[in-house]
């Protein structure tokens, strides 16, 4: 069994955000599992790496991505979906090449919400298995929305009625979906024809799809942006809101009161408004008119105690798969008015307790992969540092090699 000490290095703190001081592990690098966790320089063992001072923090979990998109098309050329048997071959291409980029960049875990063909649940399993390099992903599939709602021209599946959707369910996790997720409003990029405060899916539609999920131990994830769609998504019992653009009173309270995860994605938006010339007037239009509401929702839901979770949604216009995890932490602090303790939990440990595998991932402990991230400065005190090139990634305990 080889065995690799590290210590004197800064450590990440999963309760409290921060970083202790003078800290060491132990690796066992067969199993990619951290074996010995503490304080001081820690036992005496032949591998033995001074850190000298360096920060080490678990690898970034980003819970809402497209692994298949490809965001280099020219816009109005981008989508979800793929129509022919070149273009699933395509997209399959793409999503290895994604993963490849998003673990270069220190994500070692992902939940994919909504891809094709259900390109990413065999992503996944690669991945699993060895075939390809990249994070653990949580694979969905195709997302389920109604008939012409958001996504349902990008791949998703079409459902309408109670009978409908836990049919569907049943059978997206018959092949192998590890996560459902639902279109319960508009969106900002979807069309001229929708907008974010149009609700979609029933709550007894959504509800249907939730109780066939948690039987068997598959979480939900909802896209919703409109406080209704919201209200409506939290009441069914999802999981986790995504976007969510417009949270007010009720919906804190009904998210407190469920344990309801929010996933915020603000660089999705920022990214449509940071290129007003590049994208049509009618999604400018859309994504000014909530972006104020979306940073003060953020703030509040927060404050008020939510579970907020680091999440991408990368694969949407502009929106890729390099350094945009960090840019997104960055973002959170900035534009939603998290502290950057409140960041650095969202995407870590909260991200891994809110997707249900805070026993393998999400924190430096014992029994967990040793999948961490080393810089050279504290990001507390500077989120951006996450974005650098120089940052070094190990992966089970191996140095990822960029």
């Amino acid at each position: 069994m080889t065995k690799t000490k590290y210590y004197n290095f800064n450590g990440f703190n999963a309760q409290t955000g921060e970083f202790d001081p003078n800290r060491y592990v132990i690796v066992d690098e067969q199993s990619g599992r951290y074996i010995d966790v503490g304080k001081g320089e820690g036992p005496d063992i032949e591998n033995a790496i001074n850190m000298a001072g360096k920060y080490i923090m678990p690898g970034l979990i980003n819970a809402h991505i497209h692994i298949d998109s490809d965001v280099n098309h020219e816009f109005g050329k981008e989508k979800f979906g793929v129509d022919s048997d070149e273009e699933h071959v395509r997209a399959a291409i793409v999503a290895e090449h994604n993963m490849k980029k998003m673990l270069h960049h220190g994500v070692m875990v992902v939940r994919n919400v909504g891809t094709a063909r259900m390109t990413d649940i065999e992503i996944a399993r690669m991945q699993r298995e060895g075939g390809i390099q990249g994070p653990m992903m949580v694979a969905s599939g195709a997302a389920f929305s109604m008939t012409g709602g958001h996504g349902s021209n990008g791949g998703g599946i079409e459902v309408d009625g109670v009978d409908e959707v836990r049919k569907a369910v049943r059978q997206a996790m018959k092949g192998g979906a590890q996560v459902i997720k639902f279109m319960v409003t508009g969106g900002v990029s979807a069309g001229d024809f929708e907008t974010p405060d149009q609700v979609q899916l029933n709550e007894d539609e959504v509800r249907a799809g939730v109780i066939e999920a948690h039987k068997k131990g598959i979480k939900v994830a909802a896209h919703a942006q409109g406080a209704e769609g919201i209200k409506i998504a939290v009441r069914a019992g999802v999981d986790s809101v995504e976007h969510a653009f417009h949270i007010d009173d009720e919906s804190i309270e009904l998210m407190k009161n469920k344990g309801t995860s929010v996933i915020p994605t603000m660089i999705a938006m920022k990214r449509i408004i940071d290129r007003p010339d590049e994208v049509p007037s009618w999604m400018i239009e859309r994504a000014i008119t909530h972006w104020e509401a979306h940073q003060k929702s953020i703030e509040k839901a927060a404050a008020a105690g939510v579970n907020i979770v680091m999440g991408t949604d990368s694969g949407t216009p502009f929106n890729g798969f390099g350094n945009e995890s960090a840019v997104e932490m960055d973002m959170m602090v900035e534009f939603g008015h998290m502290t950057p303790q409140q960041v650095l939990k969202s995407a870590t440990v909260n991200a891994a307790k809110m997707m249900g595998i805070n026993d393998n991932y999400g924190a430096i402990e014992v029994g967990q992969y040793a999948d961490f991230i080393v810089i050279r400065e504290n990001p507390i005190n500077n989120m951006k540092v996450l974005q650098q090139e120089q940052k070094q990634i190990f992966q089970h305990g191996h140095a990822v090699i960029r």
